[in-house]
Order: C-alpha cells, then sequence, then structure tokens
C-alpha cells in the first residue's frame, strides 16, 4: 500500500460519525467497517437504495474532510455480522434499510486515490473478540484511556474494536479513536500495546 493510500486509511479509521452526501442531499450517519471485506455499513434512508451517487464525508461535510465515493448495496441487517458490528458501536439503528459501500475513490486535500489502492479489511479480525473481552475487564482503566484522547468521554467505557491502527472506545458520548501509533498485525504485539495504553493513562485525570 502507497504512503498515500496508508494516509487515507488512518483517516477513514479515525472517526466513525459521517456525512452522507445522497445524491446531493446530506444526512448525518455514523458508519463502521466491514471487518472481512474493505467496505463501509450502515443504516440509510429509503432514497439511498436508488441513488446515482453517494458520497461519505468523513467526519462531517466541509472542504477540508475526508471524501469516499462508495458503491453502495442493500445487505440483510438481521443477518450481517457487520450490522450486528455496527450495532455493537452505536446502538438502535435510524433506519429500516442498511447498505454496504464499497470504495471507489478517496480524497483528502491533496492526497487521492482509488478504492482499488486501499484495503480497509481488519487484519486482526479472527482475534478482536478475545482482545475486547481481556480488556473489558477494565472498564474504568478503558475510560480514563479514552478521556485522554477525548475529555468529552467520562467514566466506565467498553471497547468494541481493533485493528492493526489503533483501538475504538465505545463511551457514553460517543467512539473514541485511540491509534496505536504504528501498525501493529501482530495480535500478541496489538495486546501488549493496549495494555501498556492502559498502564501509561492509568494516572490521567478521568
Amino acid at each position: 500500500m502507497s504512503s498515500t493510500a496508508s494516509d487515507l486509511e488512518f483517516a477513514v479509521r479515525a472517526d466513525r460519525r459521517a456525512v452522507v452526501m445522497i445524491d446531493g442531499t446530506p444526512y448525518e450517519r455514523k458508519t463502521v467497517l466491514d471487518n472481512r471485506v474493505s467496505r463501509f455499513v450502515l443504516p440509510v434512508p429509503t432514497v439511498a437504495l436508488d441513488a446515482d451517487e453517494v458520497v461519505i464525508h468523513i467526519p462531517e461535510e466541509r472542504e477540508d474532510s475526508l471524501q469516499v465515493l462508495v458503491s453502495p448495496f442493500e445487505i440483510d441487517g438481521n443477518t450481517e455480522a457487520a450490522a450486528d458490528r455496527w450495532r455493537i458501536y452505536h446502538g438502535s439503528e435510524p433506519d429500516a434499510h442498511w447498505v454496504a459501500g464499497e470504495p471507489i475513490g478517496l480524497r483528502l486535500g491533496l492526497m487521492i486515490a482509488g478504492g482499488d489502492e486501499i484495503d480497509l479489511a481488519n487484519v486482526l479480525a479472527d482475534d478482536e473478540p478475545r482482545l475486547c473481552k481481556r480488556f473489558n475487564a477494565q472498564p474504568a482503566k478503558l475510560g480514563t484511556l479514552a478521556h485522554s484522547f477525548d475529555v468529552r468521554a467520562h467514566g466506565v467505557c467498553t471497547l468494541v474494536g481493533v485493528d492493526h491502527l489503533g483501538i475504538d472506545i465505545r463511551s457514553r458520548w460517543d467512539i473514541v479513536r485511540v491509534p496505536f501509533g504504528e501498525p501493529i498485525i501482530d495480535p500478541d504485539q496489538a495486546e501488549r500495546r493496549i495494555a501498556e495504553l492502559l498502564d501509561t493513562h492509568a494516572g490521567d485525570a478521568a
């Protein structure tokens, strides 16, 4: 993966908030990434199913936001694991329809990449449940760590996602992204890095 594609992947994973432009009409939505394949998953209004153009702006619609043109197709929100993943991250869905969106092109400032240049699949997907279970035994520490990266996060929190670039912690406010600082593809190394982050920030005020 090129340095541009790597930077764009970092930006994709940095925030789950988004404004989805459906044929030019904005809808505030939250997203997740399908753990197994390179695509976004989110609930959408009915108009998205027949849209000519769907662009995901992360985290909001503005000139300097990350823009991802996607090719959406409907999925079954009752059976797709990625829809359950969305609920774990965000709770109840606001719409009855679900889509998966495969990236066609990405742009952030002067950085541009085709969808085939970036791989959003999670190399730690098989180990994610074990890692979440282990560290969710320390909800207060997770809360302190989340607060260190976003002061709006308070109290006990839940680890909901682990990938090679960092972790996602669910607070009462929103998802807080905590980067590893460097890519980690070995699950044991990722486990040590998470423990290190929790210990390093254990003394921070929450």
